[in-house]
C-alpha cells in the first residue's frame, strides 16, 4: 500500500470510529478523585439537564434518593425514581459478573448507563457521576465510558471518639464526606483513658462514671446509646461504609476502671480526664491496665463483646491492645499467680495470653478480632485475626504478621496519622506513600494486605471543623492510593484534579486545610540553621528539640517549624528583635497544626524594641493575628499565659 493510500485508509477508519460514537482516546483524565482505572471519551457531548429519571433495582432505592438530593443542592434538574425509565435517563443495572464495589459507567445519547454487582459498586459509580456533573461546563459533558474497581477492599478512617466526643450528626457528616471519595470503613475508637463512650447494658456505670469529669461539667456525660450507634450504622450502610467498633483492652482502660475499679490490680479510685485537664491534675494515669489475673476481667470482656456484636453488623471487632505496660502486673499477686500457672517467661506474654482469649471470644460471635500491631509482638495473633500496623512506617510489623499468614491493615504513623500536622504528614507524602513495601509484596500472594486507613487521634482536635481541616485534602490523596492502580498514580495529575475539586469540597461543606506548601513532602530539619526572611535576632528561654531550630519560625516557609523540647507554661517566651524597624499592616503567628501547638499565650509588639504592647491572644487552634494599620514595629514577642500539656511548635511568624 503506497503512502497516499495509507493516509486515506487511516482517515476513513477514524471517520468511521467517530461516526459510530466510539472512543477516540484510550485514556482521558477527568477531574475525578480517586482516579478511575480506565476512562474513554468521545468527541460527542451530552446535556446533563436532559436527565429526568433514574431507573434502578428496588433494593437500591436509597441511591436514587441520594442522587435526587444532590441534584436539588446543585441546581440540576429534579430527578424521579422509577422502575422503568421511558426516556433519556440514568439506568442502574445489577450485573453479577462484576467484582464487589466495581462498576461500569457509560454516557451516550440515550443517557447514563451504570452496571454493578452490588450496592457498593452502584454507590461508587454515582460518586464518580456526581464529580463529573459538578465539573460540567454549561451542563455539557463528554460522552464516555469508565471501567473502575478498587485496588483494596479496606479503605478507611479511624476517628477517636474518646478524647473528644462527636455527635451522631457530626459522625453522619464525616460519613457523607469520606464516602464521596470512595472510602468505605469507619473505625470508631470508642474507649480510652479519657472516656468510655458506648452504652453497655450489662455494665451501666461505664457511661456514668466513665464519662464524668468533676471539674468539667460541660464536657461530661457524653456517650452513644446503642440506638445512637445503630442509627449511625444504618446511615453509614446507605453510604457504603462499614462501621467498625474499637474498645481498647487491656491497656488504656481508665474509662473502665473509673466505673469498676475492682477490675484493676490495685483497686482504689480512678478518674477519667478530659484533654483540657492539665497533666499535673490527672490522677493515676499510669495505672491504666486491667488485672489479667482476675477472672472477672474475662467475664467483663465477653459481655462487652456480646453487646458489640448486637450493635454492629461489621465482621470486625477491634480490641486495641496497644501500649500496654506490665509494671503493675509484675507487682500484682493475681497476675503473678497466672504468670506462674501458665509457665510464662516474659511479662509481656501475659498480654499474649489475654489476646488469645479475646480472639476466642470474638470468634464465638462469628466475628474477626482486629488489634494494633502489639498483639503480634510475640506472635500471639493467628491467621484468623487481623493486625493493624501503626508504629513508625508499619512495614516491619506487617512483614512479621504476613510471614505467619496473618492479614494486615496498614495505618502507620508515617503517611496515615492525621493528628500529625501537614508538615509531618504532608498531602504529597501521603500520596507518594504505598501500603505495600517490596518485602511485603513478595509475601502478598494470598492478598494478606487488606488495605489501609487514616488515623485521627483527637487530643488537640475539639471541633468538627478541625476534624475536617486535619483530614482534607490529604485523605483524598489516601483515597486515591487505596483505590487507584499504583501504576496510574501521578502527583501532578492528582494535584491538578485536587485544585479543580476544592470548590466541590465547599459544596460538600468540608472545611479543608489551605496548604501553601502542598508540593513539599516531609519537613526534615537540618543541622545548620535556616536563613531568615528578614534581618532579625531570635531568642527564647526554651530549648529546641534536636535540629528544629528557633530560626524556622522566621524563614518565610509555613511547612518548616520550630519544636521545643519541653512543655510551655507561664514565664516562657519567644522574641524576634528586628534588625531594622518595619512598617506592619498585619502580623500573624501560625503554631502547630498537630497536637503540639500554643493555645494559651499573648502576642505582643514593640515600637522601640523594649516596651511591649499586647495586640492579640492565641485561639484554641493555635493561631494569633492582629491588624496593625501601618504601625512601625521593632520587636515581636510571644508570652505564655498558662501551662500547656504539649511541647510547642511554631511554624511561622508573618509580617505583612
Amino acid at each position: 500500500m503506497n503512502r497516499v493510500l495509507q493516509i486515506y485508509f487511516l482517515l476513513f477508519i477514524t471517520s468511521q470510529l467517530i461516526g459510530q460514537n466510539k472512543p477516540v482516546t484510550a485514556k482521558t483524565e477527568l477531574a475525578i478523585i480517586p482516579q478511575p482505572t480506565l476512562v474513554q471519551t468521545t468527541q460527542k457531548n451530552f446535556n446533563v439537564k436532559s436527565l429526568k429519571e433514574v431507573e434502578l433495582p428496588a433494593e437500591w432505592r436509597d441511591l436514587g434518593q441520594q442522587l435526587a438530593e444532590f441534584n436539588s443542592k446543585n441546581n440540576l434538574a429534579p430527578i424521579k425514581i422509577v422502575a422503568k425509565a421511558k426516556s433519556t435517563a440514568i439506568r442502574i443495572k445489577k450485573v453479577a459478573s462484576l467484582s464487589s464495589e466495581s462498576y461500569k459507567l457509560e454516557v451516550n445519547a440515550s443517557g447514563v448507563h451504570i452496571e454493578a454487582s452490588d450496592y457498593g459498586g452502584a454507590f461508587n459509580a454515582l460518586q464518580t457521576w456526581k464529580q463529573i456533573v459538578f465539573h460540567a461546563k454549561n451542563n455539557e459533558i463528554a460522552q464516555l465510558k469508565i471501567e473502575d474497581q478498587p485496588r483494596f477492599n479496606y479503605r478507611g478512617l479511624m476517628l477517636d471518639c474518646s478524647r473528644h466526643f462527636w455527635t451522631v450528626d457530626e459522625l453522619k457528616e464525616t460519613i457523607t464526606q469520606m464516602s464521596f471519595f470512595k472510602l468505605n470503613k469507619l473505625h470508631l475508637h470508642l474507649t480510652d483513658n479519657n472516656a468510655w463512650r458506648i452504652e453497655i447494658k450489662a455494665y451501666p456505670k461505664l457511661t456514668s462514671a466513665g464519662t464524668y469529669y468533676k471539674n468539667y461539667p460541660e464536657l461530661s456525660n457524653k456517650f452513644y446509646t446503642q440506638e445512637d450507634l445503630k442509627q449511625v450504622v444504618a446511615f453509614a450502610g446507605k453510604h457504603n461504609i462499614e462501621v467498625i467498633p474499637e474498645v481498647d483492652l487491656p491497656g488504656h482502660a481508665i474509662g473502665i476502671l473509673a466505673a469498676y475499679p475492682e477490675l484493676s490490680c490495685t483497686g482504689g479510685e480512678f478518674e477519667v480526664f478530659p484533654e483540657e485537664m492539665p497533666m499535673k491534675d490527672r490522677k493515676r494515669g499510669h495505672i491504666n491496665m486491667l488485672c489479667l489475673g482476675n477472672p472477672d476481667v474475662y467475664t467483663f470482656a465477653e459481655k462487652v463483646i456480646q453487646e458489640l456484636a448486637t450493635i454492629f453488623p461489621s465482621q470486625k471487632i477491634h480490641l486495641g491492645g496497644d501500649e500496654v505496660p506490665t509494671n503493675i502486673w509484675e507487682k500484682c499477686p493475681k497476675c503473678q499467680k497466672l504468670h506462674q500457672q501458665e509457665g510464662l517467661k516474659k511479662w509481656g506474654e501475659l498480654q499474649d495470653y489475654f489476646t488469645k482469649k479475646m480472639a476466642v471470644l470474638v470468634k464465638k460471635q462469628n466475628k474477626i478480632m482486629v488489634g494494633w500491631d502489639e498483639i503480634n509482638e510475640r506472635h500471639a495473633a493467628s491467621s484468623d485475626d487481623i493486625v493493624m500496623a501503626w508504629r513508625d512506617y508499619g512495614f516491619k510489623q506487617a512483614v512479621e504478621a504476613m510471614e505467619r499468614n496473618v492479614p494486615v491493615i496498614m495505618a502507620p504513623q508515617h503517611g496515615c496519622y492525621y493528628d500529625w500536622g501537614y508538615a509531618g504528614n504532608a498531602t504529597r507524602k501521603v500520596y507518594e506513600w504505598d501500603p505495600i513495601s517490596t518485602e511485603m509484596d513478595a509475601l502478598n500472594k494470598n492478598n494478606l494486605v487488606l488495605g489501609g486507613q487514616a488515623c485521627l487521634w483527637t487530643e488537640r482536635v475539639a471541633t468538627q471543623d478541625r476534624v475536617e481541616e486535619m483530614l482534607y485534602p490529604r485523605i483524598t490523596a489516601l483515597a486515591e492510593v487505596l483505590w487507584s492502580p499504583k501504576e496510574n498514580r501521578n502527583w501532578d495529575s492528582y494535584l491538578k484534579r485536587l485544585d479543580q475539586n476544592y470548590e466541590l469540597m465547599k459544596t460538600l461543606g468540608i472545611n479543608y486545610y489551605v496548604d501553601d506548601a502542598i508540593n513539599e513532602t516531609e519537613f526534615v530539619p537540618k543541622k545548620e540553621k535556616p536563613a531568615l526572611v528578614r534581618h532579625a535576632f531570635l531568642t527564647t528561654n526554651l530549648p529546641n528539640h534536636g535540629n528544629y531550630h528557633l530560626e524556622y519560625i522566621f524563614d518565610g516557609k509555613s511547612n518548616t517549624f520550630y519544636w521545643g523540647s519541653r512543655s510551655i507554661g507561664v514565664g516562657d517566651w519567644y522574641q524576634i528583635q528586628l534588625g531594622e524597624p518595619v512598617k506592619a499592616n498585619k502580623i500573624s503567628v501560625i503554631t502547630g497544626d498537630s497536637k503540639d501547638y500554643i493555645q494559651y499565650a499573648d502576642l505582643l509588639v514593640s515600637e522601640d524594641g523594649e516596651t511591649f504592647m499586647k495586640v492579640a491572644s492565641f485561639n484554641d487552634d493555635g493561631l494569633a493575628g492582629a491588624d496593625l494599620a501601618g504601625k512601625i514595629i521593632r520587636a515581636i514577642r510571644i508570652e505564655a499565659t498558662k501551662q500547656h500539656t504539649s511541647w510547642p511548635v511554631i511554624k511561622e511568624v508573618k509580617i505583612e
